[in-house]
Order: structure tokens, then C-alpha cells, then sequence
């Protein structure tokens, strides 16, 4: 395995454990309800977009795993934080007309907010790789 498939694989497993997360925050939003499908699917995405890349990473080696985790990875990934974290302070206002006027509940809300700021970081570095 060489350092090119290593990052595909990393940008993959993101991009499916986010979409599924953001999958959920939408559907919680579209059924008002706190848990539209099995509420430990985004969880279990992660966990195994995670277990792949670490698997990836270890049977490439050392030093290809470091090349596909440089630094400019990691100037990547911080960008990524970075819009999640304005994102999701930006879903508090949000969410708080929303449940002040009666279209989303406490527990829907939670749901959504948790799960889209789970796919926030994950989906914005996909964005930002796919870019660079």
C-alpha cells in the first residue's frame, strides 16, 4: 500500500462516517424525531471508518503512514476543527428559534445538533482535501 491509497482510504472512511452522521441530523430533523434509524449507526460508522484507516495505516509501515499524516494533514485537519467548531456554535441560535417556535423538540434537537457536529469536521475535511 502506498501513501496515495492510504490518504484515499483516510478521506473515504471520513466521508462515509459523515455523511452518515449528517444523514441522521437531517432525518431527526425531517421526522421530528430523536431517533429516525438506528440511533447507534453514526456511532458504529466512526468506530469502523476508524478500525480501517488504523488497519490501513499499520499494514502500510511506518513511513508511509507518516507521509499520509504529514503535516500538511494536519493543517488540513485544523481547518477542518476549526469551521466545526464555528459551526456548531452557530447551530445553538439556530436551534433555539427553532425550538422556540415549536417546529423541532428538545430531544430532536439534541439529536440533530449532536450528530451534525460529528459530521462537521469529518465532512469539511473531505471538502478541504478534495480542494487542495
Amino acid at each position: 500500500m502506498n501513501v496515495e491509497t492510504l490518504s484515499k482510504i483516510r478521506l473515504f472512511g471520513f466521508a462515509v462516517a459523515g455523511l452518515v452522521c449528517a444523514g441522521y441530523s437531517l432525518a431527526a430533523l425531517a421526522s421530528n424525531s430523536p431517533d429516525p434509524f438506528a440511533p447507534w449507526l453514526p456511532a458504529i460508522s466512526a468506530v469502523a471508518a476508524a478500525a480501517i484507516i488504523w488497519v490501513s495505516a499499520l499494514s502500510a509501515g511506518d513511513s508511509k503512514a507518516d507521509a499520509a499524516f504529514d503535516e500538511f494533514y494536519k493543517i488540513e485537519w485544523r481547518k477542518a476543527v476549526g469551521f466545526a467548531y464555528w459551526f456548531a456554535i452557530l447551530l445553538y441560535p439556530i436551534f433555539a428559534v427553532l425550538m422556540a417556535l415549536g417546529w423541532v423538540s428538545s430531544p430532536t434537537a439534541f439529536a440533530s445538533m449532536g450528530t451534525a457536529s460529528g459530521a462537521a469536521p469529518l465532512l469539511a475535511f473531505c471538502f478541504i482535501t478534495l480542494r487542495s
